[in-house]
This record gives C-alpha cells, structure tokens and sequence, in this order.
C-alpha cells in the first residue's frame, strides 16, 4: 500500500497560514487586553473618587494633600479606610508630625518620629502593593526602599504640587491657581502640638463646577530611582493640569530623582517645581475623576487652554471636558 504524507511545500504553506493567523489575531487579543487594563483603571479612579467623597461626608472636608510638607503623610494614607485598607490605615504612625512631634495619629507612636519611608511605616503601608492605586497598563516600580510607585495623584491645579508656577513659556492668560487639593497649605508644629492643616477644602469651595474640574489623574510610575508616582511623598502626590496629558514636555522634579525617558513618555528635568504632568500608558489619552467622582477619558488633544483650567476650582473659566 502506498503512504501518503505531506510533501515540505505543503507544510510550509500550512506554517505561512499558521503565522498569517497568529499575527491577525495578536493585535485584537492585545486589544481586548488593554480595554481590560482600562477598564480596570477607570474602576479604580471611580473608587478612589468615592473614597474622597465619602472621606469628606465623615470630615467635612477634603482630605489633606499633605500632613506636614514632604515626609509625614499625603492624602493616599487618609483614604485607606474607605477603600477596604482600614488595618493599613490604623498602623500608619505619626501623620502630620515631624522629626521630633509624634502626632500619634493613626497608631499611637512609641518613642519614635517615623516618616513614611521609616519602620513601621515601611512595612505596614508604604511598600506594600496596593491593586487600587495601580493601573494594569504600567509597569510596576518601588523608588526607594521597596516603596511603591503608584498611577494616581490629587489634582493640586494648574501649576506645581507646592503651588509653584508652571515654567516659562507661560501660556497666554495663564493665572497659578490651586486645585481641589493645595499642597502649599499644610500642617503645622508648634507649641509642642501637632494643629491641623489651616485650610480644609470642601466641595461647596469648588465654584467652577465638580463636573469639570479634575479631582484625580492618572500618573506614570517612573522606572528606577523616579520618583513619579510616588505619591507617598509630598512632591509627587499632585498632578498638574498646566501642560495637556501625555505631554512631550518634561516633568520637573527635585535633582537625582527622576530619569529622563522621552521614548518611552517619561521626559524630566532633575530642575526642581514639583510639576507632574497627567500621563498613561492608554492610546491617546489618560483617565481621571472629577469633582463628582465621574470617570472621564481626556484626550492628549484636548485643548490646552481647556486643560488648563480644569485643575484650578475657581477661576471662573466656562469649559467643558468633552
């Protein structure tokens, strides 16, 4: 009886098609993972808008940008609670303190004056993991010490996180105006005491409108020693709205902290300014929540005037984030 088999034509062209199909199908499976991964990122700026709002009903207020400058606490410790991290919350030591006042809060101190970037704070809080401040598009990075980067800030308005002023060339009409969260006003130490922040935004304080004022952004987490993203430490936990997202122009941070990466859309400047634009990983444009906790995708050709004024709460620009 005679065999028949398959002549080596018929095999490479069954490997032609083979590979013809694998490459049709590669794009559309790399597709529906990024939908996933925006998906996703979207669900976690809605939770973190909720968590605000929520933060807000029980206080009366917005929670602090910062507890005291740089080093003792940001926002991102105050929301634990009310995004399921409640355990994580309540071992945090000495928010709002300093080097040498304990503010005992949330755990009571024991003779020490930890920053976020000391034991316990280290292992309890600040390097661990967190699903809900990390967008699945990026890739993962820890700075310093195993501390975590992380994909979203407060928004501090239109200029830097300090309320510095965006860098020359200002645009026309450019006025520095702080957003829904001020890092230039924070805690003070004196007295022995620990007194709360001077200022406490609350929502009615936004008179331009919740729906169009940026309320929390997508950031990149920088690679290596960056520290964008890294929104434990005061500098980086705003973003900026003075240049449109996914901007070409560089992110100014403090010397020896961040790494210059304009092809991979991470350009920086070791000048100094603490001005950190809203970037992704996503096709043409980043994820945010507004004022009300809705989630919006802004296009990275939106116009820069309009995204000017989307970070600042009051000043009294007609805009719409469409």
């Amino acid at each position: 009886m005679s065999r028949r088999a398959f002549t080596l034509i018929e095999l490479l062209v069954v490997i032609a098609i083979i590979a013809i199909l694998i490459g049709l199908l590669l794009p559309a499976v790399q597709k529906v993972r990024e939908a996933a991964a925006r998906m996703k990122c979207q669900n976690n700026l809605k939770q973190l808008g909720l968590a605000i709002h929520n933060y807000h009903d029980a206080n009366d207020a917005l929670p602090a940008m910062t507890g005291n400058g740089c080093c003792w606490g940001t926002w991102a410790v105050l929301v634990l609670p009310y995004v399921e991290q409640d355990s994580a919350f309540r071992l945090y030591q000495n928010w709002g303190g300093n080097d040498s006042v304990n503010s005992n809060f949330p755990a009571p101190g024991a003779g020490t004056f930890p920053r976020y970037s000391g034991s316990p704070n280290t292992t309890n809080v600040t390097a661990r993991r967190y699903s809900v401040l990390t967008c699945p598009s990026d890739q993962e990075n820890a700075a310093f010490s195993s501390i975590t980067n992380c994909n979203y800030a407060v928004c501090g308005g239109n200029g830097g996180t300090y309320k510095t002023p965006g860098p020359a060339p200002q645009p026309a009409g450019y006025g520095l105006m702080s957003g829904m969260f001020d890092g230039s006003v924070y805690n003070t130490v004196a007295g022995g005491a620990v007194h709360p922040p001077s200022k406490k935004t609350q929502l009615t304080d936004v008179g331009d409108g919740l729906t169009n004022t940026v309320m929390v952004g997508e950031v990149r987490q920088g690679q290596g020693r960056d520290v964008r993203g890294f929104i434990w430490w005061g500098d980086s936990s705003a973003m900026s709205t003075y240049y449109p997202p996914n901007t070409t122009s560089q992110d100014l941070v403090a010397a020896g902290l961040c790494i210059d990466q304009p092809a991979q859309g991470l350009p920086c400047s070791g000048a100094g300014g603490a001005l950190h634009s809203a970037r992704s990983k996503h096709t043409n444009g980043v994820d945010v929540a507004l004022g009300d906790a809705s989630v919006r995708f802004v296009s990275n050709s939106i116009d820069p005037n309009v995204w000017l004024w989307a970070g600042p709460i009051n000043d009294g620009k007609v805009i719409t984030l469409d």
